[in-house]
Formats: structure tokens, C-alpha cells, sequence
């Protein structure tokens, strides 16, 4: 029994006793979903890398037609913008010219015409004229002053002084008269004026942030006008 008790001391002093060895390695597996998601990150790179290198050969391969076409995809704009900018300054400047027939139209005339000329008349009934102490040279005999009643005949032309006002106050009828009056109307000078003027600030801020692009020389517009905002019912 001695033996055995001695033994059971030495086999639970050995147990006691720190051990270095290491752990057993455990053997890690990947599982299919993880080797599957990696094949196709991996196939995805791959597809990438080769749509990169497709695109820069392309670019390479076609550099000048893709220069030549953004060249005239600027000029088309450039031209249009400039089009469209001078439509609008020719609208603001434009007039409207026509020519109104005055057919229908009677004009009332009310006024009073000053007249200050000499001219000729021409009596056409004889005219009876008495000049009172005339002055008559009867040669030899002296002179006389007497009243003279004198009746000039139809036809006898009379020079005259003429200043007076002549009261003109009736209706000018143009009834086929052919009467054509040509009309001007400036358009900036009418309620479209504004419109068009709004019309070209609109057009230059559009245009504005892509005239260095298009070799324009483009006005700095004023900002637009705030929208009223809705409210809600």
C-alpha cells in the first residue's frame, strides 16, 4: 500500500506541474459560400480591369475623331447660342411698319386758321365803292374835293392785305379719297418691349456659365426674379 500511495503522489505532482507544449492545430475549411463570393470578386477585378483597358485603347484609337466631334459639338452650340442671342437683340429693336387706309374715316375739323398775306382778288359781282372828301386834279381848273360813288365792274382784280383768323369748324370726310397713312410702331416703345427684354436677360444667364467654353462674350445678366412661393390651402 505504501508503494501504491507513493505512485498516486508522483503521478498528481506530475499533473501539477505547467506544460509548454502547444495546443493541438485545428485544420480551418473554407465553406462554399466564401470560396464562391471570393472566384467571383475576383472575376468581377478581372472584367473591370479589361473594360478599362478597352475603354483606353478606344480613346487612344480614336482620339482625333472624338476631338473633331467635341470641336463641332461646341461650334454647333456657339453658333446656336449666338443665333438665338441675336434673334432676341433684333425682336428688342424691331418696329412694326404698315400702311392704314383711311377710307371709312371723317376727320372733325375745329380751328381757327391765322392769315396774315397780301394777295390778288378777283371780284365776280360789281362792287359798289364810295370814297368820301376824295381829292380830285382837274388840271386847269384846280382841284376838287368832293364824294365819289364809283361801281367797279365783275372781273376787276383788287390787291389786298388779308390778317385776320378764318374759323375752319366742320368734318374732313376721306371716303374714296385713296388717303394711306404709313405707320411706325417701334416694339420697345409698347407693352412687348419688357417681355423681350426679360427674354434676352434670360437667354445670357443660361448661356452665361458656358461662354468661356464656347468663345463667347456674354454680359453678366441680372440674377432673375424670386418665384412667389405657393401656399398651401
Amino acid at each position: 500500500m505504501a508503494s501504491t500511495e507513493a505512485n498516486n503522489q508522483a503521478l498528481s505532482m506530475s499533473s501539477d506541474r505547467p506544460t509548454d507544449s502547444p495546443p493541438p492545430k485545428r485544420n480551418t475549411r473554407l465553406t462554399t459560400f466564401w470560396k464562391a463570393l471570393i472566384i467571383t470578386s475576383f472575376a468581377i477585378n478581372l472584367l473591370l480591369i479589361f473594360v478599362v483597358l478597352l475603354l483606353v485603347g478606344f480613346i487612344v484609337q480614336w482620339q482625333n475623331q472624338i476631338g473633331g466631334t467635341v470641336g463641332n459639338v461646341q461650334g454647333f452650340a456657339r453658333d446656336n447660342v449666338a443665333e438665338l442671342r441675336s434673334v432676341v437683340a433684333g425682336l428688342e429693336g424691331a418696329s412694326i411698319k404698315t400702311s392704314i387706309p383711311l377710307d371709312s374715316v371723317t376727320i372733325p375739323i375745329k380751328l381757327d386758321v391765322p392769315v396774315d398775306q397780301q394777295t390778288t382778288v378777283e371780284l365776280t359781282e360789281p362792287a359798289q365803292v364810295t370814297v368820301e372828301d376824295a381829292d380830285i386834279d382837274l388840271g386847269l381848273a384846280g382841284r376838287l374835293r368832293a364824294t365819289v360813288n364809283l361801281s367797279l365792274p365783275v372781273g376787276t382784280k383788287l390787291k389786298i392785305h388779308l390778317n385776320m383768323n378764318i374759323p375752319i369748324n366742320q368734318p374732313l370726310p376721306l371716303k374714296d379719297q385713296g388717303v394711306v397713312v404709313p405707320v411706325t410702331i417701334p416694339l420697345k416703345d409698347t407693352e412687348l418691349g419688357p417681355q423681350f427684354r426679360r427674354l434676352g436677360e434670360l437667354v445670357d444667364r443660361l448661356a452665361g456659365p458656358a461662354a468661356p467654353l464656347l468663345g463667347l462674350d456674354i454680359p453678366v445678366a441680372p440674377p432673375a426674379p424670386v418665384a412667389p412661393t405657393a401656399t398651401p390651402k
